[in-house]
């Protein structure tokens, strides 16, 4: 007995994922899934060049703290996904419109004193910088500085260097 949705793969061996899965699973046009065989079994995830587990960009986030003082956040593109220590409760948080306006629209948005930015449900008071982060000419998450002082060219400087990081390190 079947269960489920049940749909025929074409002569090309194309599936189409139905609206609705991809609506619960907030699967966008042309968003990247990974394929994984698990005994006759296929599983389809979201993919993301970007993880919560990769220490030497969580080790090189918490370096940038602690230099500058100033935070840092680290998105793919759905969620938070890399912080530092004074932003762990944010992790896992998925974005919110204005932060995937930015990323969809490849924007670079500076407010180098503070003032209002809605990352979750509340409003806090900070300077920030927010670049989106391409590689090979694809939008792979977001990257974010934070500061209750306000930011200046040499933290820029760090931000840049960590941006730098991150495309030849996801390369």
């Amino acid at each position: 007995m079947a269960s489920g949705i049940v749909r025929r793969v074409d002569s090309l061996g194309r599936v189409v994922i139905p609206k609705e899965i991809r609506k619960v699973l907030k699967i966008k046009e042309n968003e990247q899934l990974e394929i994984k065989v698990d005994d006759d079994k296929i599983i389809l995830s979201k993919y993301s060049d970007i993880h919560d587990y990769d220490k030497s960009i969580n080790n090189l986030v918490n370096v940038i703290k602690d230099i500058s003082n100033k935070d840092i956040i680290i998105t793919n593109l759905n969620k938070i996904v890399i912080t530092s220590k004074d932003y762990k409760d944010y992790l896992g948080i998925e974005l919110n419109s204005y932060l995937l306006n930015i990323l969809n629209n490849r924007k670079n948005i500076e407010e180098l004193t503070p003032n209002n930015l809605k990352i979750t449900d509340k409003e806090i008071n900070v300077s920030y910088v927010i670049k989106p982060i391409i590689i090979h000419g694809d939008t792979v998450g977001l990257i974010m500085m934070l500061s209750d002082t306000n930011i200046s060219r040499n933290d820029l400087n760090l931000l840049v260097l960590l941006e730098n990081y991150l495309i030849n390190y996801l390369e």
